[in-house]
């Protein structure tokens, strides 16, 4: 059994490691295996010990057990693989390098555990070669244990052993290196964040700060640039009950910093929100915005008008104040949102109407007076279905139309405005 999930396995990282364009009499022909594939599988099945089995890494965008990275510099990948073992230490990451004609296993690092949680390879110490940053899952905790390993001589060095809930790399400094940025709870009720800089030959602990939040209340945690020339890890959590809290970690005077608490920046900043809303680059200028949520007007006899809202977006300046970016308005469950002019900001109210018999139309409204419905029909009939409306967009087999009631905004202006919401694919979370 283990010689056939090798092979599956060995065909995804061979067969994604380059094209070959082949004449077209070979398409015929069962394809052949190359040496190095039988070469990598035979290391790995030597390596690998009886009732040893594939242990892939659990979360991340790295979730596959054979993995392939230039860890030493010479600009050709290692094979990286990880298994667990039987004993006291079971959880095993194997280096595998081709030396001549044939793979060998060149280091490993043994560990103890039940499971590979997240794996990234980034450039830490300066040297050539990406460093291997792995967690590693403790039976029945929450915290679990990063390692932080360097490849030199044939051997993995450990760079850094510490407890986390979760973590994430990026350069804080701007020195071209990754720092660790990583989660763990303290002894008072909220979690404490740490960093982790490269420095005089060593990865060096900065000085702790604290979470708005216990660690596990986090529900996401992304890297951006709170504002020009500050890197930052911006990490949400939740906060109360169908409320969110965004605490913004970056450097204030060489000082690793809670940029967002008022008592450790002398500033007054509010980053609590509604639950689902999370910060993101809204306008793609390479800055994360912030979202702040606004009570639309209701209007009378109106009653699917109460309630609604828009999401002011922000930035936060390096005094605390806030920088206005845009107004949107975003319909989570349908997919989409729409920019709001900043000319209908004061006065717009957003009701529900029946478009096509069955579907759910949105009709703008502006001081009264209605411009605009958006609504969306899917199916194979779709696009005949939306006659005498103007198609916005199609996606899959669901087409987005638009009908125009006043002159305020032009068919054209409301097709720039209206935009897709993003699935983050990594934590599968809305922007």
């Amino acid at each position: 059994m283990k010689r056939i999930v090798i092979f599956a396995l060995l065909c995804a990282v061979l067969l994604l490691s380059g094209c070959i364009l082949e004449p077209a009499e070979s398409l015929y022909a069962i394809p052949a295996r190359s040496e190095d594939y039988y070469n990598l599988q035979t290391a790995i099945e030597n390596a690998m010990s009886d009732g040893a089995v594939y242990c892939a890494p659990i979360a991340g965008e790295n979730q596959q057990p054979v993995q392939m990275a230039d860890i030493d510099g010479d600009q050709q990948d290692e094979a990286i693989v990880y298994w667990k073992n039987n004993g006291d230490l079971p959880l095993t990451v194997g280096v595998f390098d081709k030396r001549g004609d044939q793979f060998v296993l060149i280091a490993k690092a043994d560990g103890a555990g039940t499971a590979f949680d997240h794996v990234q390879y980034v450039e830490i110490d300066g040297y050539p070669g990406s460093e291997i940053v792995v967690g590693r899952q403790i039976s029945g905790q929450v915290t679990q244990t990063l390692y932080v390993y360097s490849f030199e001589n044939d051997a993995l060095t450990e760079l850094l052993n510490a407890n986390y809930s979760q973590f994430i790399t990026t350069d804080l400094d701007a020195d071209g290196l990754h720092d660790v940025v990583l989660l763990h709870s303290s002894d008072a009720q909220n979690g404490v964040a740490e960093c982790y800089r490269w420095a005089g030959g060593q990865l060096t602990r900065e000085r702790e700060a604290r979470m708005s939040a216990p660690v596990d209340a986090v529900r996401r945690m992304i890297a951006g640039k709170v504002w020009a020339d500050c890197p930052a890890v911006f990490v949400a959590s939740e906060y109360g009950e169908g409320q969110l809290i965004t605490d913004i970690y970056g450097m204030r005077g060489g000082v690793f910093t809670n940029l967002s608490l008022s008592e450790e920046t002398d500033t007054a900043v509010s980053t609590v929100r509604d639950y689902y809303v999370y910060s993101c680059d809204i306008d793609d200028d390479g800055l994360i915005e912030l979202p702040h949520l606004i009570r639309l007007a209701a209007i009378a006899g109106e009653e699917t008008s109460a309630n609604q809202t828009v999401i002011r977006w922000y930035n936060l300046q390096p005094d605390g104040t806030e920088n206005d970016k845009w107004l949107t308005y975003h319909n989570y469950s349908a997919g989409w949102y729409l920019k709001i002019p900043d000319r209908l900001a004061d006065g717009l109210s957003v009701k529900y109407t029946t478009a096509f018999e069955t579907s759910r139309g949105y009709t703008f409204v502006y001081k009264g007076e209605e411009l605009f419905t958006l609504a969306a029909v899917s199916g194979e009939n779709a696009a005949s279905t939306v006659t005498g409306w103007t198609v916005l967009a199609a996606k899959s087999d669901t087409v987005y139309a638009m009908t125009v009631n006043a002159n305020a905004l032009t068919e054209k202006e409301i097709q720039d405005l209206f935009h897709f919401i993003q699935v983050d694919w990594k934590t599968g979370e809305t922007d």
